[in-house]
Parts: structure tokens; C-alpha cells; sequence
């Protein structure tokens, strides 16, 4: 009889129990504090610094943003209108990428050069001022994910966790990867489905003299904090890679990589902290998802098959937003008759979309220290 395999599915709500990550709706919250954060930062220019100037202007395009939509509505006499939209990211992702990679509108005057515009678009604002704000979100997103740190529940979940078990997850953080590297089950060496070269192949070489080889492997639906995109310049191939420096925090992204490797971090060469942005391989929490690089149809691959032969899932903080619609086909592939666990402060809604494809939940938890137990 062979062994049963379990399968990980995990989302927002897995991270905000382990490390008191941010939640959709709580992004902005956290962006505002991060903020606030980097005011509190001698800078070395001695002035305020770019982050400070990004998030100002990102705050400027959301009041004018929000204003646009007020229009809308000035005309009903309303006692009150609020725009929620700082409430949900990926409509705002998803409005920004609609007028950068929309269909565009071409003007002809003899002449006259006229830039093309999107069909779609925002006109308080232009297309270089789109990229720029979008980079920003993205930059503070990096931010409030990389210094999150995580809680003794953490630890009780990695437990739990085998060398068989399957891991899915759309979280960009390092969270679940630093408890069980620490825990010495999991390892960037042969760790990521899909993603297997290293920006420094010298890494790989000295974890390989250490054997430190990952006994599991993670899938990384949307991408990673610690993946990087090729150099075009000095790289003519086309792949990802994955990076151990922590420039953002003057060190490695895992506990005790300075003895293994061999070397300092990069960021040991600054003589001021980093204070630039950050552009990291994700696919954002949008309704656009384009799988801009290859490694993306392995690790969808990869987890489709996985998927295909699961007896158990547990899902645990993924609620199975709109925004996600290709992870209900991720879902729609487990086999007849698989048990599903659902670990959710709210089980009743997730439990009700996934009645509506056909799929029945065995088990229900509100709270992950409930499941564990």
C-alpha cells in the first residue's frame, strides 16, 4: 500500500498567523507604517530620503485617484462618499496594469508625432508616472515582507511538516522558508520548484561542500522576495535565479549562511544602508498575471501534478480571491474522493466557493494552533 500524500496550500491568512503578515485589505495599513519607518531613518543625504519621496507621491496619485472616482457620484447628494480602494491592492495593481499594457488609442496629424495612449486611462496622470508609482507599491510590498519575523507557531507547524508532504504556496515572503531551514528540513538548494540556479553559483557550490540539501521541495506560485531576474547585459539567457543577500537588511536572507558560504554579504561593502527600491520577480496581486519567465510554467506544472495526486489538502489563510481565478484550476486538478481540511477565521465563505466547484471539505478550523493541536 503506498503512503497517502499530503499537500500544503497556503495564502495570506498563513503568514499573518505566523509572523503577523499583512492581509489584502491590511496592506496599505502597513505600507503607512513602513512609511513612517523610513522617516525615522537618518538618511544619508541628511535630507528626506527617495523612499520618503516615493510614498509622497504615491499618497498624492491616491488622493487624485480617489477623487476621480468621487466624480462620479458628487451629482447624488451622498451625506458621506469613501473610496475603499486602499482596501484592495489588486484592483489597484490591476488598474494600473490595464494602462500600461492595454490596447492603445494612435492619433495621425500630418506633421505632428503623437504618442499613443492606452484605450484605458487615468487622465490626471501619465505613463512614466504609472510605472513609477507601481515600482513604489512594489518597493514598500518588499519592505513590509522582508522584515517580517516568525512566532513560536512557526516552529509547531514545521513539526509537522515531512520530507513527502507538498508545499503550495502564493506568499512572496521567506516566512515558512527560514522556520524550516531552521529546522533543517529545507534548504534554497533544491528547494524551489522551478527554480534551481543561483545568482552566485559559488553558493550553490558551497552548500552543495555542506550537503545541505533541501529534503522538500516548495512551490512559489507567484514568485519569491529572494528571487532575481537575469542581468540582460552580462546574462544572454533568460532565467531566474536565487539570491542569499539581504541587501535591505545588511546581511543573508537565512540564519548561518555566512559560515557556509564562506564570505561576507554584499551589503558589507555599503557604507550606508541601502535606501533604493526593490523590483523582485512576482506576479502581482492583480487580475493580470503574465507568466513573464519560464520558470513559472515549471512550478505550475510542477504543482498541477502535485495536485493531480494528493489524498489530503490542507489549506491554510487562502481564501481563493477572484483575482486568483487560475488557482481554482490549480484546485480543480485533485482527484475524486480527496480529504480536504480548511483552516480559516472564516471556514463558512471558503467553504461555500469551494461547494460551488464541485469540491466537499471534511474538516474545519478557525485558528492554526486548532489544527496543530
Amino acid at each position: 500500500m503506498t503512503d497517502k500524500q499530503r499537500t500544503f496550500l497556503l495564502g495570506a491568512g498563513f503568514s499573518k498567523a505566523v509572523a503577523d503578515g499583512p492581509l489584502m485589505k491590511e496592506i496599505w495599513e502597513y505600507i503607512v507604517k513602513a512609511y513612517e519607518n523610513e522617516k525615522n531613518i537618518k538618511v544619508s543625504t541628511n535630507d528626506v530620503s527617495l523612499r520618503q519621496e516615493w510614498y509622497d507621491e504615491l499618497e498624492k496619485f491616491m488622493i487624485e485617484l480617489e477623487t476621480e472616482i468621487k466624480l462620479r457620484f458628487t451629482r447624488s447628494r451622498f451625506d458621506e462618499i469613501k473610496v475603499l480602494i486602499r482596501e484592495n491592492i489588486e484592483y489597484l495593481f490591476t488598474l494600473i496594469d490595464l494602462n500600461l499594457a492595454g490596447p492603445k488609442v494612435e492619433f495621425k496629424k500630418e506633421g505632428v508625432d503623437v504618442t499613443p495612449y492606452p484605450a484605458i486611462f487615468l487622465r490626471f496622470t501619465g505613463r512614466d508616472r504609472l510605472k513609477n508609482i507601481r515600482r513604489s507599491l512594489i518597493t514598500f510590498l518588499y519592505i513590509i515582507l522582508i522584515n517580517l519575523k516568525e512566532n513560536d507557531l512557526a516552529s509547531e507547524f514545521v513539526k509537522i511538516i515531512t520530507e513527502k508532504d507538498q508545499i503550495i504556496t502564493f506568499n512572496y515572503d521567506l516566512v515558512l522558508e527560514k522556520t524550516l531551514w531552521n529546522g533543517n528540513i529545507w534548504s534554497p538548494l533544491d528547494g524551489y520548484a522551478g527554480v534551481v540556479r543561483f545568482k552566485d553559483e559559488n553558493d550553490r557550490k558551497k552548500l552543495e561542500e555542506s550537503n545541505r540539501y533541501s529534503r522538500l521541495k516548495i512551490h512559489k506560485i507567484h514568485g519569491s522576495i529572494c528571487w532575481t531576474k537575469p542581468d540582460k547585459i552580462l546574462d544572454s539567457h533568460e532565467h531566474l535565479s536565487i539570491e542569499l543577500d539581504n541587501i535591505e537588511n545588511w546581511g543573508f536572507h537565512f540564519d548561518g549562511l555566512k559560515d557556509i558560504l564562506g564570505r561576507e554579504p554584499i551589503s558589507a561593502s555599503l557604507s550606508e544602508r541601502y535606501e533604493g527600491g526593490h523590483d523582485p520577480t512576482w506576479m502581482l496581486p492583480s487580475f493580470i498575471k503574465p507568466f513573464e519567465y519560464k520558470e513559472f510554467y515549471e512550478i505550475w506544472k510542477s504543482a498541477l501534478k502535485a495536485m493531480s495526486k494528493t489524498d489530503e489538502l490542507v489549506i491554510i489563510g487562502y481564501s481563493f480571491r477572484p483575482e486568483d481565478s487560475s488557482a481554482q484550476l490549480l484546485i480543480s486538478s485533485l482527484p475524486d474522493g480527496c480529504n480536504i481540511t480548511l483552516v480559516d477565521p472564516k471556514p463558512e465563505n471558503i467553504k461555500e466557493r469551494l461547494d460551488r466547484m464541485g469540491l466537499k471539505v471534511n474538516n474545519t478550523y478557525k485558528l492554526l494552533e486548532e489544527y496543530l493541536s
